[in-house]
């Protein structure tokens, strides 16, 4: 009896698994993928191992180490924040200051700071009026981005950050890829949301983006993993490989995502990417930003790249 309800339950363990792929694989316009479904998210021993792993590594200081991570590759681009080198980066957007479909923040030089060999994306509350056409607005949050479109794009290669996020719900902090010529392709190294109580600032969000803008081949696969709950209290390492025929993603060195890239997804994924970072306010969430909030600091140890030599 016990063999047979454990089959029962393996296969249909099984179906659901490829029938996630499946969607995933057929993605249309407008549709999104089954991220994950239950047992994978809460009852995965993979994700379980991962999360102890976690607890028993905890940088907290800051690194200064810039050599090649492993034979083979080399230094293709660093920051380690000593100053903010505007060689380096754009502050802000290349449209401007804000984005049309998220009017509830701007971009702001207020908030992109150094200190200590840091950077400090903030995210405040800090009301601007402005003034299209014949219509005046108040977009109340501003927040810190940095964009390498002014000096760096690659490739293929390894994307690393070491960094601690925003405490608070609604919070938004990203550190992503996206492509020099065309959106998409894009690739999340890591999205966090703090959502109602900033619990779920603990997981980790890697995903990519593919296809042509608001057509049918448009889609994006995604995987959420299950951190430790300090993400907003001590350093981490986020970083991503990218190669023709595979992304992987690692958080302090561990291997959380892989995904193949195949004939479709290479055709939408074969461009050289600029590198983001930024902090951000989830606007399905603000309501739940406590009384009295003044700022909150995205903060990063280094941002290095890597290419095979």
């Amino acid at each position: 009896m016990r063999i047979k309800v454990f089959l029962t339950v393996f296969l249909s363990f099984a179906f659901i698994t490829g029938f996630t792929q499946n969607v995933n694989d057929s993605l249309g316009e407008n549709k999104r993928p089954i991220k994950l479904f239950y047992f994978k998210n809460h009852l995965s021993v993979r994700n379980g191992i991962i999360k102890t792993g976690y607890a028993l590594n905890k940088p907290e200081t800051k690194q200064n180490d810039t050599t090649p991570f492993k034979p083979g590759w080399t230094l293709t681009f660093s920051d380690e924040f000593d100053t903010l080198d505007t060689r380096k980066w754009r502050k802000g957007q290349p449209w401007g200051e804000y984005h049309g479909a998220y009017l509830h923040q701007y971009y702001s030089n207020n908030e992109i700071k150094t200190r200590n060999g840091y950077l400090y994306l903030g995210g405040s509350y800090s009301p601007k009026t402005y003034v299209k056409e014949d219509t005046t607005f108040t977009i109340p949050f501003a927040v810190g981005l940095i964009n390498s479109d002014v000096s760096f794009s690659q490739k293929y290669g390894y994307f690393e950050i070491r960094s601690m996020n925003p405490s608070g719900p609604a919070t938004w902090p990203a550190f992503w890829l996206t492509g020099a010529h065309r959106w998409p392709p894009e690739i999340d190294i890591f999205e966090m949301y703090g959502k109602k109580d900033k619990g779920t600032i603990h997981n980790q969000y890697a995903t990519i983006h593919f296809g042509k803008d608001g057509k049918r081949s448009r889609g994006y696969l995604s995987k959420k993993i299950n951190l430790p709950n300090n993400t907003d209290s001590v350093f981490h390492v986020y970083a991503c490989e990218w190669d023709p025929k595979f992304i992987k993603f690692y958080t302090d060195g561990k291997l959380v995502n892989y995904i193949r890239v195949n004939k479709r997804l290479r055709k939408w994924l074969d461009d050289e990417m600029v590198i983001i970072i930024n902090n951000s306010f989830d606007h399905r969430y603000l309501n739940y930003i406590h009384d009295g909030f003044q700022t909150n600091q995205f903060v990063v140890d280094y941002v290095r790249v890597y290419k095979r030599a």
